[in-house]
């Protein structure tokens, strides 16, 4: 059986934590958000790369259940820290980045009133083709406490458009793992084939 053909036998759902709401881009006049919180949230937002960095972002959204706007001002690249609690975002413009020299980036990240990261669970595959190996690739990790921990071996295809991360999270047969390592194999070309991956089960909540 071809690698191809072992990896189509099976599929699995992929998942990452994030706290980043706006990716981070080039700062356009009104950038659009990529997802809004999924909790109430204040808002980091960081400017870099610009000549000076000076401007203003007005973001537009849900505060206590009434529409509400927060203006973050900038005289320097760096971030800004909220001090509203969102729980939509329905707008963001951005005042005087866009007339400098060079023209930077933003990102917006979830934050707690204690300026911590505010985590939500985002889709990076719904089904991604792959090969769980639980006997031959399964492997047992001795833990602080002797607690004895049983990882397994994920084999799917590279695919460089969305590359997976160390902490992503695999949802298969109802069972939830975390990737604790990814190491890639390369063809005779010396690019990545498909990818070897050590999955760690994670308790259930």
């Amino acid at each position: 059986m071809s690698f191809q053909s072992l990896i189509n036998l099976r599929d699995c759902r992929v998942a990452r934590n994030t706290d980043i709401l706006l990716e981070l881009i080039q700062i356009t006049v009104a950038p659009v958000i990529d997802r809004q919180p999924a909790e109430e949230v204040r808002l980091s937002i960081i400017i870099s790369g610009c000549t000076t960095g000076s401007g203003a972002v007005v973001v537009n959204g849900t505060v206590s259940g009434l529409p509400d706007s927060e203006t973050f001002s900038f005289l320097q690249n760096g971030p800004a820290i909220g001090t509203k609690d969102f729980t939509s975002i329905t707008g963001i413009t951005t005042v005087g980045f866009i007339t400098e020299p060079v023209i930077g980036n933003i990102e917006i990240k979830a934050i707690t009133p204690s300026n911590m990261p505010i985590w939500q669970e985002i889709e990076i595959f719904a089904a991604m083709n792959c090969w769980i190996d639980f006997h031959k690739g399964g492997i047992q990790v001795i833990l602080p406490g002797a607690v004895i921990q049983s990882v397994s071996k994920l084999f799917c295809l590279y695919d460089s458009s969305n590359p997976l991360q160390e902490k992503d999270l695999v949802y298969y047969s109802n069972v939830r793992y975390q990737i604790e390592s990814i190491e890639p194999a390369y063809s005779r070309t010396e690019t990545p084939h498909h990818l070897e991956i050590i999955l760690e089960k994670l308790k259930a909540d």
